[in-house]
Parts: C-alpha cells; structure tokens; sequence
C-alpha cells in the first residue's frame, strides 16, 4: 500500500462515497481554514491498494516554529477504524509523510465513539474502541485521555444522538419527552413559524447567539464565522429562526373568544330551560375559563408588542448537513420569549428536515459529559435528552510529536507567551 498526496477531486469523491463522514473533514472546511488566515495550508492525502483508495484525510498545516508546523486532521481520517491492520498501516506511512515535510506535531480527534451510553450517560453494553486507541499509541499517537467538560481550544468529545434510521416523523415525535411534545404543539397552536435565514439575514443569528452568551457565559462567534459558513458550505449550512407574528395569533386568539363568548351565551340560554343540566353547567364552566384564558392571551400579547414590536424573533441555530447526519452548531434565543418555545420549534423543524433527507441520525452535538444536577450545562443536557437523544462518547484527541527535541524549545517558549499574557 502507497500513501501520497491526491487531487482535491479525488479526495471529495472518495469522501462522498463515505458513510460516516462530517463536515470538518471536507475540503470546504480546509478552504474556510485557509480563507480566515492564509496562513493555514491544505494537502490532500489517500492511501492506495492495488491502485484503489482505502483510506484518505484532509491536512490543514500552520506554521508555528520557524519552518516546522502543526498538523491536523479534523475529527479525524476517512479509514475503516475496526480494519487495525489498514490503520496500522495508514499511521506508519502519515508518519513518514509528516517527517519529509517539516512536520513538528500533529493533532487529530477521530469522529469514532469510544463506548455506547444510554440517554442518562450511564455507559451500557457494548464494544470499546481500546485496541483502536492502542495501536494509535503504539504508532506514536499520544492519547490526550478521556477529557469531560467544555474547552474553546478543542471540538466536543461527548455529544447527544438521536437516532431516526427507518423511523418515521410520528414514530420519533412519540418517543419525544411529554412535555418537549407539548412545547411544540402549545408553538404550533400559537402560531410559532420557522424560517431559513439569508446571507444577509444572518445577524440575527449572532444577535440571538450573543444574548445566550452573556446568560450562559461564553464567547459568541463573530458575524464572520456565521458568512463564512454561509458562503463555503451552500446548502449544507442552515441558519434557521423560529419567530412570531404578534398581529397573526392575536387574531386568532379574537377568534377563539368570540367562539367561546357563542358558546358561552348558548349554554345560559340552554340553562334557562334545564337549569339541573349538568352537561350545560360544565359547558359553561369551560367557556368561561375559555374567555378568561384568552384574555389573558391578549394581555400578554398586547404586553409583548409594546415591548418587541409585532414580530418576536425567539430564537436561532445553524446546523450542518450531510447524507448522514444533521449537526446542530450554534444557537441562542431570548430567554425572556422562551414560553413560545422557538428552541423547541427549530430542533423539531429540523429533525422533520433531516428524515426527509434520510439522514441516520441527528447530532445535538456538544455537551460536557458531566451528567450531575448541579453541571454547569445540565439544563442543556435535559433539553437535548428530552427529545430522546442518547449520550455518545468520542475518544479523544490524539498527539503525534515528530521532532521532540524542537517541540520541547516550542512548548516552553509557547508557555512563556501564554503566561505573559494572562498578566
């Protein structure tokens, strides 16, 4: 078997062919890289058998130390990971290809689940990729070890996954939590809509994104990342709103009290000839609790549009597509229009999206891996568990060191930097 640099073409086609493949690993991804610091460089590599491709990988390189640079692999190689031997194989000829091209480490995080988990984290039943995360090491790959916890500076190793292979909409909107199936319905009855957003719409996504960030605290992309995306990914990248028309439900809800206040009228008149009718009297209980609910509806709204105007956007996300799966990125919603529940709205307009694409699954991508009541993230854990989401555990990230003795030099100079920073 041969390993040597391919054509952009090829890998793409080799890549299309994959089953499991993700974003990070196309050459879009590579290209946005580039495009945000042209500093960044892309190669294209595959592994030949017999003049046919049996493995293949997109390296993005920087250089970070005089003429050495890093290399990574963006959730990982495009490989057969149970096939040891072809793995073997792939990182022993990587390994050379790096050294002839002033490689001074390198990184990659492989997009494989290390063991199965059910919906609460509890590990259950099931085959662990440790002879996987052996031969890496074996091969010179370091295993950066199990890391829980939310980090900037790496992509999440512990996701939640909610399978849709051969189910239908009503099967996966079933097994839904109680009250997630009763947050999108209350939407529906509301009139809560759901939009792709434009290019140039796309702000709204990072105002919505902000507010979340300053409630959640964390640092919200900029506008730019959102347009790069937009802009290199096409189709496969969705930025979506859920929003309300404050004019829209408040005629409906007018609508309904007239009906009620019908009702209402005809049930009185009713009593009048069977006062005793206790049919009647329980109708015109529930036609008065009717009017009092919908003029409780109209104060809201009336509230609400002095406040935000007749149209609320409540909240936003943007997600990746692949024939695989949809991955869920980024989002953000004011928290104070949470009771239209437009978070709810979105994951279940793109999960309808994504078994109409055929899509395996769907990723809910990033959690800590800490399952306690008292996690930080524990109210993202349950909205992501609510819709029948399992717990999946990656396996980590790995690091391959190609020139120890100017690694050791970079590394200690890289951590006086840091620490005259943080002063």
């Amino acid at each position: 078997m041969i390993l040597k640099e391919i054509t952009q073409e090829q890998y793409t086609q080799f890549r299309n062919a994959y089953k499991e493949k993700n974003f990070w690993q196309s050459a879009e991804m590579a290209q946005l890289r580039h495009d945000s610091n042209p500093s960044w460089d892309k190669t294209f590599i595959g592994m030949e058998d017999d003049g046919n491709l049996v493995a293949s990988c997109v390296l993005v390189s920087l250089p970070v130390f005089g003429k050495w640079k890093l290399y990574m692999s963006l959730r990982g190689f495009l490989i057969d990971y149970d096939n040891l031997d072809l793995l073997r194989s792939f990182l022993k000829a990587l390994k050379h290809y790096l050294s002839q091209n002033n490689c001074l480490y390198m990184k990659v995080d492989p997009y494989v689940e290390y063991q199965p988990h059910d919906q609460e984290g509890n590990v259950i039943e099931g085959e662990k990729k440790d002879r996987m995360i052996q031969v890496f090491e074996e091969e010179g790959f370091h295993h950066e070890g199990f890391r829980n916890g939310n980090d900037l500076d790496f992509e999440p190793r512990w996701m939640q996954i909610l399978d849709l292979k051969g189910k239908t909409e009503q099967e996966v909107f079933k097994a839904m939590h109680t009250n997630t199936r009763q947050s999108i319905r209350n939407a529906q009855r509301m009139g809560v809509k759901v939009k792709e957003l434009k290019r140039e719409e796309l702000h709204i996504l990072k105002e919505l994104v902000d507010l979340a960030g300053e409630v959640r605290h964390f640092e919200a992309p900029a506008l730019a990342k959102y347009e790069a995306y937009y802009d290199h990914f096409n189709e496969d990248f969705k930025a979506c709103l859920a929003y309300i028309d404050l004019d829209e439900y408040e005629a409906n809800v007018k609508k309904d009290r007239e009906k009620q206040v019908r009702a209402l009228e005809k049930a009185e008149k009713d009593l009048e000839k069977t006062p005793d009718s206790q049919k009647k009297i329980n109708r015109k209980k529930e036609a008065q609790y009717a009017i009092e609910g919908c003029d409780k509806k109209l104060a809201e709204i009336e509230y609400y549009k002095k406040e935000y105007g007749s149209i609320l956007d409540l909240a936003a996300a943007s997600f990746m597509i692949t024939p695989y799966e949809v991955l869920y990125l980024f989002s953000g919603s004011n928290k104070d229009l949470n009771r239209f529940a437009g978070s709810f709205m979105i994951q279940w307009h793109m999960i309808q999206l994504a078994i109409e694409h055929g899509c395996e699954r769907y990723n809910f991508y990033g959690i800590s891996g800490n399952f306690s009541e008292d996690a930080q993230d524990y109210g993202v854990f349950t909205f992501k568990r609510s819709f029948n989401a399992v717990v999946a555990e990656l396996v980590g990230d790995f690091t391959y060191i190609a020139k120890p003795s100017q690694y050791k030099i970079y590394n200690t100079l890289r951590n006086i930097k840091h620490s005259i920073q943080k002063r």
